[in-house]
């Protein structure tokens, strides 16, 4: 038997995912409230950056003569834009003074530079995704538990949104083309097949839209990608490809609901995957879907390596030995009938499960 790595493409599961916070802080939720993606359910404080202000390159003065240009001293609150250091007298109303870029705290000077601690912060964490708490981490954080539709992509930047989506394509194939991106997308989630150019990431910060998910992005525009102030996720890959079948359907059949993306990936250690999570309303709890699953007839699957990268089908055939392949190789294989190429012989190894 052969346990491929797993792709979640599903119309109605049950959810359950950790809200943790950096640091130990304040759960606000208990088990059993059900939380909406704006709740805030826990907060902690976050130390201020520190940070190095060179006075003497400020003041354009020798660092052995800053000490007498200072007007505040070591443990000295300050605010931000409040003056640390200016030639006193007539000289400092010609003279541009050096001022403190956040509020916070001296910390230490020498040597011509002021070491300084920006104010804390409070971080609120949000639930993001509508559904249950169902358990609670004292100081830590949540679980929450949501049935609904879960889509996993392949690559993701820009963090977490919610919004309505709205899909800007009639096929996996198309591109999401910067035309097609008006007002009616503010505040939305847009999908469609593929990326090709900047113009389209440019339209889509004119109009605001809460986010993106696509199929695939041309690689040379990775870092106007991570630029982008609103997620962005990625269901295939980089190239040239469509977005799969099962995806596309299941996007388009919730055209107009609320949806949450998830772009953060991570792929060493705690190993995490940009998703796409639709709550819907269910009556009855679908049945727990079980840990991995060994290759058989008739599952869905998609190539990741190799002349069909990116395809998406269906096994029809498991070959009790191993089959040469275009390398030469003899190798043990799947029969995939592809939406496009047919029926090809792929290695074990060169696919990835979709349930």
């Amino acid at each position: 038997m052969y346990y491929p790595t797993e792709t979640r493409i599903t119309p109605l599961t049950t959810i359950r995912r950790e809200r943790l916070l950096p640091s130990r802080g304040q759960v606000l939720v208990r088990p059993g409230e059900v939380v909406g993606p704006n709740d805030v359910v826990a907060r902690c404080p976050l130390p201020g950056q520190v940070l190095v202000v060179d006075v003497a390159r400020a003041l354009g003065v020798r660092r052995e003569r800053v000490a007498r240009f200072l007007r505040k001293n070591a443990g000295d609150p300050v605010q931000a834009d409040e003056l640390l250091a200016a030639p006193r007298g007539v000289w400092g109303r010609f003279r541009r003074g050096c001022r403190a870029p956040v509020d916070g705290r001296i910390v230490a000077i020498r040597n011509g530079l002021v070491l300084m601690e920006a104010a804390a912060t409070t971080l609120e964490l949000t639930a993001h995704t509508r559904g249950q708490v169902t358990n609670v981490m004292p100081n830590l954080g949540v679980v929450i538990s949501t049935v609904g539709a879960l889509i996993q992509g392949v690559w993701g930047t820009g963090g977490e949104a919610e919004g309505v989506l709205k899909v800007l394509v009639d096929n996996p194939q198309k591109p999401l083309r910067a035309k097609a991106i008006d007002v009616s997308c503010h505040g939305t989630l847009v999908v469609g097949g593929r990326i090709l150019d900047k113009q389209t990431l440019e339209q889509a910060v004119e109009a605001k839209v809460r986010g993106i998910i696509v199929g695939s992005v041309n690689a040379d525009l990775l870092p106007v990608l991570r630029a982008m102030p609103f997620p962005i996720l990625i269901t295939e890959g980089f190239g040239a490809l469509p977005m799969s079948t099962p995806a596309f359907s299941l996007l388009q059949a919730n055209l107009g609901r609320e949806a949450m993306i998830s772009a953060g990936t991570q792929t060493r250690w705690d190993v995490r995957r940009p998703e796409v999570i639709i709550p819907l309303r269910s009556e009855e709890l679908p049945p727990e879907k079980p840990g991995p699953l060994a290759l058989e007839i008739g599952m869905w699957v998609r190539v990741i390596r190799g002349p069909h990268l990116g395809a998406v089908g269906s096994v029809t055939d498991l070959p009790a030995r191993p089959q040469a392949v275009e390398s030469g190789c003899r190798l043990p294989v799947a029969e995939v009938e592809l939406e496009k190429a047919g029926k090809v012989l792929v290695p074990l190894a060169n696919l990835e499960l979709i349930r």
